[in-house]
C-alpha cells in the first residue's frame, strides 16, 4: 500500500496543475516566421509543412487551399509572412489555421 501513495500524489499534482496552452497562436507564428534564429525558422517551417500536409487531405478550420506540388518553402514562407503583415487583425484560430488562410488566398481550390 505505501507504494501507491506516491502514485496517487503524482496523479493529483498533475490534475491540479494549470493546463498549458495547447495551440500555437498568431503571436508565436509571427515570431517564428520573422525571427532570425535557426530554432525559430525550424518552427516556422514545421507549421508551413504541417499546413500543406493537412490541406492536401482536408480543410483546416473550415479553410481549403490547393497548393501546387511544385510550391517551394521559400514561396510558402513569403506568402504567409506577407499575408500576416497584410492582415494584422486576423487573430482568431490557431497558427495552423492562419497559415491555411494565407495559402487559400493564393491557392484557392477550383470548384
Amino acid at each position: 500500500m505505501p507504494k501507491i501513495l506516491p502514485l496517487v500524489f503524482s496523479i493529483a499534482a498533475l490534475l491540479a496543475a494549470p493546463a498549458a496552452q495547447a495551440l500555437t497562436d498568431r503571436e508565436h507564428l509571427v515570431k517564428w516566421c520573422t525571427g532570425t534564429s535557426s530554432v525559430a525558422a525550424g518552427r516556422c517551417i514545421g507549421y508551413l509543412l504541417a499546413a500543406e500536409d493537412a490541406l492536401s487531405a482536408d480543410s483546416v478550420e473550415g479553410v481549403r487551399a490547393c497548393l501546387p506540388r511544385d510550391t517551394g518553402l521559400q514561396q510558402q514562407h513569403k506568402i504567409v509572412v506577407d499575408w500576416l503583415e497584410a492582415n494584422p487583425d486576423a487573430e482568431s484560430g490557431t497558427a495552423l489555421g492562419l497559415v491555411a488562410r494565407a495559402y487559400a488566398q493564393h491557392f484557392p481550390c477550383s470548384k
